[in-house]
């Protein structure tokens, strides 16, 4: 069983284990399955330890990781994403305003990104937020970037009579939505000057706003980093 994908933080991560990794034995049972390794871990249960076997470059050794109860899939890409590099998007269709062909076209801004989607109640609900937050911060260098997997034409209609000030993208392969690892919308990313993700807000919850802002202040606030 090869491990595809390692969450950040997570008790696997803090084990050792690493993409790619093959998961070979539990408590020593030899794996044939997922499904034993599934069936192990519930077993054990949260603060227990599962002694695992993995093989990484024709080399096997012993990992131990401590289980912890399962924190949800919002809480999951909180884990993943925030304090690594925000992933780089090919080319977007341009729906409003300017949308650079890169993220590293952005290095000493700060990005406020939000995954949205014209069929969202909620989105079109967060839409003034961002609008606010870019007509108050443009200036001092926040780029307020709507990103959706709808057609240009149709993300066109909803920008315009939702009155988005900021600019708006079509991505329409859904690449960049599954680089950041997004299943729910709206989702947002703040992004440092560096290109570090340093805060991930899932659904609308306007209790949120106001600590988005301020640390969207402290960011903004931030030297720029060296060329």
């Amino acid at each position: 069983m090869v491990a595809k994908h390692v969450v950040t933080s997570s008790p696997a991560a803090k084990a050792g284990i690493v993409d790619g990794d093959h998961v070979v034995a539990a408590d020593g049972v030899p794996l044939e399955d997922p499904k034993q390794l599934v069936a192990r871990v519930a077993l054990a249960g949260p603060g227990n330890v599962v002694n695992l076997r993995i093989r990484r470059g024709g080399q096997e050794r012993d990992v131990a990781p401590t289980l912890v109860p399962f924190p949800g899939h919002d809480q999951i890409l909180r884990l993943d994403k925030i304090g690594t590099f925000a992933p780089g998007w090919k080319p977007l269709a341009t729906v409003a305003g300017t949308v650079p062909a890169n993220l590293g076209a952005l290095r000493g801004n700060v990005v406020l990104l939000d995954f949205w989607a014209t069929w969202c109640g909620p989105c079109r609900l967060m839409a003034p937020q961002l609008s606010k937050w870019h007509t108050t911060y443009a200036a001092q260098g926040l780029r307020v970037i709507g990103l959706t997997t709808d057609s240009v034409g149709v993300a066109t209609k909803t920008a315009q009579a939702l009155s988005m000030r900021y600019a708006v993208a079509s991505d329409a392969s859904e690449s960049t939505s599954a680089a950041y690892g997004v299943k729910a919308l709206p989702t947002m990313f703040v992004i440092d000057k560096k290109g570090v993700i340093r805060d991930v807000v899932i659904g609308y919850d306007p209790s949120r706003h106001a600590q988005v802002e301020k640390l969207l202040q402290a960011l903004l606030a931030e030297p720029a980093p060296a060329p």
